[in-house]
């Protein structure tokens, strides 16, 4: 058993997970690594969530080691997550989405990599988990800092929160930069991530997928609209913004162009969200990339329509 010097901030927002927050609990409760802090913020959560929480705190008896935020109105995900960074008082911090889990060991293998390299950011791989199968998904992480800014920047490594155990004084030095962004038009783990991979200098990864991503909540399954296209573009002007006033933004172009490419794809390739005007005057800039990527055949046969005075025969093609 590793040594546990390490104090680590476990950071659980939560909003009507009544039938997945008790597993997710329980499996934070149960690691290995024992100098945990737990930080709960209930967003004016309508169902039993905060009371399955708690009689799992009690039934742990960790009400020592645990924090419980509640909003009097629902704030949205960004404030609840600023909220959590607010009051963690750890050495590292770990976001959890609470419908999902973690392997048992988890917390003590993302320590054990940080504090052998001295890593700001140590992340592991997730499996998305589905009524019927599991999905892993690894995730290489290398200690190239310009690689690892190309890898967030393109999504190579997933932006999102829950599989990056992240030291905290990246976030309490730059308290006024390196926050989530409470805009319901906005995705912002994408920003956040790609701040703080600005902001680490060291990186370490642990070659096993150890997150479970739940895909079966239905108040967390979201079809792919023109709105959620828009939020992820403005996630993306943010970021872009961010990466010019760091003097950065030509160490991570070429990534931040197939970023926008890609992130408006369904607007030609989704017939729920199909908008091929929309597509040619989002992000402009990129829509010429594709020809440095890998797509099929019949998709670059459709990009070089979707380019020309013909682009208006793909609705057509399409139905």
């Amino acid at each position: 058993m590793m040594e546990q010097n390490i104090k680590v901030s476990i950071l659980v927002p939560f909003y009507k997970v009544e039938p997945y927050v008790g597993r997710c609990v329980e499996s934070l409760f149960t690691q290995t690594y024992r100098n945990i802090e737990y930080v709960f913020v209930n967003d004016c959560s309508p169902d039993k969530s905060m009371e399955v929480i708690n009689a799992k705190i009690s039934e742990h008896g960790l009400q020592d080691r645990c924090k419980m935020i509640v909003h009097e109105q629902n704030l949205g995900i960004s404030a609840s997550r600023n909220d959590c960074l607010d009051n963690m008082t750890g050495d590292y911090f770990l976001f959890i989405d609470s419908d999902d889990y973690i392997d048992r060991d988890m917390v003590e293998r993302l320590v054990e990599a940080a504090v052998k390299a001295d890593a700001d950011i140590s992340g592991c791989g997730y499996i998305e988990e589905f009524p019927d199968r599991s999905v892993e998904h690894p995730q290489t992480y290398t200690n190239d800092h310009d690689e690892m800014m190309r890898a967030i920047t393109l999504l190579t490594i997933k932006g999102v929160m829950w599989k990056l155990l992240v030291r905290s004084t990246i976030v309490t030095d730059h308290r006024d930069e390196v926050r989530f962004i409470p805009d319901r038009n906005m995705v912002d783990d994408y920003l956040f991530c790609c701040q703080l991979f600005y902001y680490a200098r060291r990186f370490a990864g642990v070659d096993r997928c150890m997150y479970h991503w739940i895909q079966y909540n239905p108040n967390n399954y979201t079809h792919m609209t023109v709105f959620a296209v828009e939020s992820q573009a403005a996630a993306l002007r943010k970021t872009e913004e961010f990466y010019r006033e760091k003097g950065v933004y030509d160490i991570v172009r070429d990534a931040l162009l197939q970023r926008k490419f890609v992130s408006k794809l369904p607007l030609l390739l989704d017939k729920s969200c199909l908008n091929v005007r929309l597509w040619r005057n989002l992000f402009p800039e990129s829509n010429s990339v594709w020809r440095t990527m890998n797509f099929s055949k019949g998709n670059r046969w459709l990009f070089r329509l979707a380019q020309s005075s013909l682009y208006w025969l793909i609705p057509l093609i399409k139905r």
